[in-house]
């Protein structure tokens, strides 16, 4: 089928909004805002991110979350999905038709609608990459880098259950947290307003929660105390190594951020109220660095707390 069929099949019924001008002009009008808008893209190569055989519907929800969760961890709601497709040689039509379903049910979900993006033929594997605006809830987007000493270290939903997924999965087992590997469990669209009310610094956990609880640190000068006690760990409490192991994978896609002591009992109060499972994990400190306690005292860290996007040769183990 040719590029201009596809579009007009599978992805012109997705575009409803006016700027998208059903997917037939090279350009696509964003919509007006009455406020600050952000941006953000990821890209998910077969091999690399994701398995041959993993459902097509799979991929294309975790590609409108894994870009979701950076635009909640702003304090914004999603708005608008720019959408590059490569698609195989060869694939079956079938799964197009099913990828494009997916996507749209996905999108709608979250509140957004897809107004552009390209399509092409691969020569290779599966090439997806999404462009996701937002629109922010208060002032200004939410950034890594505005945590301040004292501030309270906050995680919604659970830490590791990609993770588990991913070792069910390489030792053959059934196992529920499969579908949270290939489906990420995210926090509902209200966790956004929470970021813009309460946050100091946010960021989505996509590399491992101790390596990004660093991340945030460094882009606000500072450091950060984790209680390995207060973690949600997917599955329930967790022997030490495993605690590490769970805390180092990644590919959560949780919201972690920071908030004033002050403002701890009303966020857990409305949180409560929305459906949102928050937990206070720990402290930013003047000192720099990443300090991690269990009840037995501080814990010894490996050297590498984080997924390395330089590594080479990955293929699949993680995305």
């Amino acid at each position: 089928m040719a590029e201009r069929d596809w579009i007009r099949r599978y992805f012109a019924p997705l575009a409803s909004a006016p700027g998208a001008a059903g997917l037939t002009d090279d350009t696509a009008q964003l919509a007006a805002a009455n406020g600050p808008v952000v941006i953000t893209t990821d890209a998910m190569v077969e091999g690399v991110h994701f398995l041959a055989g993993d459902p097509i519907a799979s991929l294309a929800r975790k590609l409108v979350r894994v870009n979701v969760s950076d635009i909640l961890a702003s304090g914004a709601e999603p708005a608008e999905a720019l959408l590059t497709l490569g698609w195989p040689e060869g694939r079956p039509e079938a799964e197009l038709a099913a990828f494009a379903s997916a996507l749209g049910e996905e999108l709608s979900a979250w509140g957004a609608v897809l107004i552009g993006g390209d399509t092409v033929s691969s020569p290779a594997g599966l090439f997806l990459s999404l462009t996701l605006t937002g629109r922010c809830l208060g002032a200004g987007p939410v950034r890594r880098g505005g945590a301040g000493a004292g501030d309270e270290l906050w995680v919604t939903g659970e830490i590791g259950g990609a993770r588990r997924g991913f070792l069910a999965r390489a030792a053959g087992e059934a196992s529920p947290w499969i579908e949270v590997l290939q489906v990420p469990d995210l926090p509902p669209l209200a966790a956004a307003g929470l970021v813009a009310r309460h946050a100091t610094a946010a960021m989505d956990v996509s590399d491992g929660l101790l390596g990004d609880a660093r991340s945030l640190a460094e882009a606000s000068g500072t450091g950060v105390e984790i209680d390995f006690e207060s973690v949600p760990f997917a599955g329930g409490p967790a022997e030490a190594p495993e605690r590490l192991d769970l805390s180092i994978w990644g590919d959560d896609y949780q919201l972690l951020f920071t908030a004033p002591p002050a403002a701890g009992e009303l966020l857990l109060r409305e949180a409560a109220q929305q459906g949102i499972r928050l937990s206070r994990i720990g402290r930013i400190r003047s000192q720099p660095g990443l300090l991690v306690s269990s009840e037995t005292g501080p814990v010894n860290l490996p050297e590498t707390v984080a997924f390395e996007h330089g590594r080479i040769g990955m293929s699949a183990t993680r995305p």
